[in-house]
């Protein structure tokens, strides 16, 4: 038997490549690959545009930043403000609680709202038991302050009715120095 002949242009055209001389091999479905596209070449504009992009972007992105943290800047300065301001007023108010709290205050604010003083005042002598004085009471006039505190002209008072009142609406006190006379008292210590 006489091989065949294959018309190889046709075989082509269709896709299909010739049997192999070999019988009973099946045939094959290869095809040539195709060419690759050719490649659009970028412009060296586009190049130099998406730098440019690049660039400002990395410069916004920078002065966004830059913006921030001066802003964070400011509002930390506005706040040791205020927290020096508070400080300040802290301090006031601890001072005015001091002086509210001192004896003369409350001895003075006592006298207003009516209280009196104990005349003759009874104590207890620790070391045998023995009562000083008599446990009764016989009240007298309050009498003012001995020691004055400076520091309370400006602060009010509290009269009968419960309202606050100016401290200079009270009766002044002799403010002349006391001169003590005699040894100074100091406790039997065992």
């Amino acid at each position: 038997m006489a091989p065949a002949r294959i018309d190889l242009r046709r075989l082509i055209a269709d896709g299909r490549q010739p049997a192999p001389e070999r019988g009973g091999e099946p045939e094959r479905h290869l095809r040539p690959a195709p060419l690759p596209a050719k490649r659009r070449a970028r412009s060296p504009l586009a190049a130099a545009l998406v730098a440019v992009g690049i660039v400002l972007a990395i410069l916004a992105a920078q002065l966004g930043l830059s913006i921030t943290v001066s802003q964070g800047a400011y509002e930390m300065r506005a706040l040791e403000i205020e927290q020096r301001d508070l400080g300040r007023v802290q301090r006031v108010l601890s001072q005015n609680v001091d002086k509210l709290s001192s004896p003369q205050n409350l001895a003075d604010n006592a006298a207003k709202l009516g209280m009196v003083q104990n005349a003759s005042p009874a104590a207890l002598r620790l070391s045998d038991g023995a009562i000083m004085g008599s446990f009764e009471t016989k009240a007298s006039e309050v009498e003012p302050n001995l020691v004055p505190n400076s520091t309370l002209a400006s602060m009010p008072v509290v009269d009968t009715e419960g309202l606050l009142v100016p401290r200079a609406a009270t009766a002044t006190v002799d403010q002349t120095p006391v001169r003590w006379k005699g040894a100074l008292p100091a406790p039997d210590t065992h």
